[in-house]
């Protein structure tokens, strides 16, 4: 298994040159099929469930090898998330709409309707260049003849990696519930010493002093119904006041985007929970 693996992994419909790009970065041979990636390399089934923030599975696939799960328990569920708002976004989701963004880190993050916390909270770990996958461990790590010393090497290798956070990850909501879980989650992610999380109006919010990154995952009629029009218009507002800020709004309405300012391009097509959805991107 250790030797040259061909692997396919899969992510959420629309993140496949993502999850791809994810996988060269980890020193894999890979390319975007429909679905996901394959990818082959050495040690290439430890290097996607260790250090993969996009994919959900992972497949061993070659002779004797009947598309056999690698993983066990879906590489999304982090572990730090034991509970959801009322609509909860993938961890491997936002991690992926993240990296097709271009955040690493080296500035800040900011996003004005947290919720849960799921985007700051993979925001931070980006940025302190965390590997998943390392507190975990996985179905193909019990197999008769796996490398354990292998893995150890490389799990050792990958968590020389981390650092602490060099810019600000800012997080915030109306909701006072919300923000409870999104400061339990950041805590159980070890992440809640660089994730600044207040409870905060979107129509009040100032925005730090840019460069950065906004990211948000604001609430569309598909999702949640009660007073959506009213927290897009805040959401215009906030958008008007943060110049210098890059904007990407995630949204399963389109229709919305109205009320933003400007005109709002598609950066990326995705489904979250089965909705399809868009990325906007946003020049204030």
């Amino acid at each position: 298994m250790n030797g040259g693996d061909r692997i396919f992994a899969a992510c959420a419909p629309g993140l496949e040159p993502v999850l791809a790009a994810e996988l060269a970065r980890l020193g894999l041979a890979a390319r975007a099929v429909p679905g996901g990636a394959e990818a082959e390399g050495r040690d290439a089934v430890a290097l996607a469930c260790l250090g993969s923030r996009v994919a959900d599975a992972v497949k061993l696939r070659g002779r004797g090898a009947p598309d056999r799960d690698p993983v066990g328990a879906p590489l999304f569920k982090r572990g730090w998330r034991a509970r959801v708002g009322a609509a909860p976004l993938r961890e491997s989701l936002a991690a992926g709409l993240l990296l097709h963004l271009g955040f690493d880190g080296s500035v800040p993050f900011l996003d004005p309707m947290c919720g849960s916390g799921t985007l700051a909270v993979e925001a931070a770990l980006v940025a302190a260049r965390r590997a998943p996958g390392l507190p975990r461990t996985f179905a193909f790590e019990r197999w008769p003849g796996h490398a354990a010393r292998r893995t150890a090497a490389l799990r050792e290798r990958l968590a020389r990696e981390a650092r602490t956070p060099p810019c600000p990850i800012h997080a915030s909501d109306r909701n006072g519930g919300a923000v409870r879980l999104a400061r339990k989650n950041a805590e159980a992610a070890g992440v809640a010493n660089w994730v600044r999380i207040d409870r905060a109006d979107a129509a009040a919010l100032r925005p730090p002093t840019g460069p950065g990154l906004l990211l948000v995952n604001p609430p569309y009629g598909i999702r949640l119904e009660e007073e959506v029009e009213g927290s897009w218009r805040a959401l215009g507002a906030l958008v008007e006041r943060a110049r210098g800020w890059r904007v990407a709004v995630l949204t399963g309405d389109a229709r919305l985007a109205r009320l933003l300012p400007g005109r709002p391009e598609t950066s990326l097509e995705v489904r979250n929970g089965g909705i399809r959805c868009r990325l906007l991107v946003c020049s204030p």
